[in-house]
């Protein structure tokens, strides 16, 4: 008779004397199911980019995934557990992505001293915008979220 094998979870692996006693539940929940979630939100960024080039959109395919993923959560194509560990998993490990730049920044230091204060007001504005509209997604999120929780626990009663 064969025995189920359990996956280890992230508190397993990371167990160490360093570590604290009390880790983020977050990372308590099995490594596949992070992997899985963070799978199913690539395929939609992946759809985004093929609608984006298909349809010849003016917008980066990160903008349209933002609205797919948006539609498919409303309609409930896509349940929001099926996607909250591996979307704050990722969101947690955001700071990665700025590595890339800082490289670019230190291979191509005579374009930075010649162009260097028109591309920090790029950055900085960028950076900018993108922390508000995330900050505003967030907020939409969080009502949407409420509203649902608020209309399905409501009808039961």
């Amino acid at each position: 008779m064969k025995r189920a094998m359990n996956l280890p979870t992230f508190q397993q692996l990371l167990r160490h004397k360093l570590l604290p006693h009390k880790i983020d539940p977050m990372l308590q929940q099995p490594l596949v199911k992070i992997l899985l979630q963070i799978t199913l939100i690539g395929v939609v960024w992946g759809s985004a980019d093929i609608l984006k080039k298909l349809f010849n959109l003016p917008m980066s395919s990160g903008i349209v995934g933002l609205f797919l993923m948006l539609g498919l959560l409303l309609t409930g194509v896509i349940k929001p557990n099926w996607v909250n560990i591996g979307a704050k998993f990722i969101l947690g490990e955001l700071v990665l992505l700025f590595i890339p730049l800082m490289m670019s920044i230190t291979q191509y230091q005579q374009l930075f001293f010649a162009k260097g204060w028109q591309l920090m007001i790029t950055i900085v504005v960028s950076t900018a915008l993108v922390m508000l509209s995330s900050a505003i997604t967030f907020m939409l999120g969080n009502r949407v979220k409420r509203a649902l929780y608020r209309r399905t626990h409501h009808a039961h009663h």
